[in-house]
């Protein structure tokens, strides 16, 4: 029962390693800073986000999802989580459409252990094995492929751009979007980046 028991949980780990974005943080280059911008500067602060749908253009989504913007539905997160749930609507069928969100979350430029937001996001990029540094974006941006996510810091907050989209519609896989140029689309017309 033991050997079983160790066999399946190696397949498990296999499986994740294998088909999976994770990987081990052994490598990880943490002297490496050139994904830091040392030119740019916050002009709003966390505690004055409001709205975070305010924040995307319907608009510039429309145009990128090939759809008119009144199939872009926008759903408010309360002040507390700083969220905006994104929805592309691609037909009438009741479920098809595409999900995505923007969000705002605190992180702290010094962390409680004494180390920086540099060395978190270094270990970020570290474990995962699609990622890969956007440069000339807030104080860093960071691109994971496999989340279709788009990272960007700010002074004590990260936004996070999720891109539209469902890893398992078939259709929408054939479409062979470029959701990273999706995201960075979405995050130039963001007006905190201006």
């Amino acid at each position: 029962m033991i050997k079983k028991t160790i066999l399946f949980s190696l397949m498990i780990v296999l499986f994740i390693n294998c088909w999976g974005d994770k990987k081990t943080a052994i490598g990880t280059n943490f002297n490496d800073t050139s994904f830091v911008s040392k030119n740019f500067k916050t002009k709003i602060y966390f505690s004055d986000l409001a709205s975070p749908c305010s924040y995307i253009s319907k608009e510039i989504l429309a145009k990128l999802y090939n759809v008119s913007v009144d199939k872009i539905l926008t759903i408010e997160g309360n002040a507390q989580n700083k969220t905006c749930t994104l929805r592309v609507k691609l037909s009438d069928e009741e479920y098809n459409y595409l999900v995505g969100s923007i969000r705002f979350y605190e992180e702290k430029d010094k962390l409680e252990d004494g180390t920086s937001w540099v060395e978190s996001w270094q270990l970020q990029k570290g474990i995962s094995k699609s990622a890969e540094w956007i440069p000339n974006l807030g104080n860093a941006a960071l691109w994971i492929d496999k989340k279709r996510e788009l990272r960007v810091k700010f002074k004590n907050y990260t936004m996070a751009i999720n891109v539209p989209g469902a890893a398992f519609n078939k259709k929408e896989k054939a479409l062979n979007r470029d959701y990273k140029k999706i995201a960075l689309a979405l995050a130039d017309k963001t007006p905190i980046l201006k």
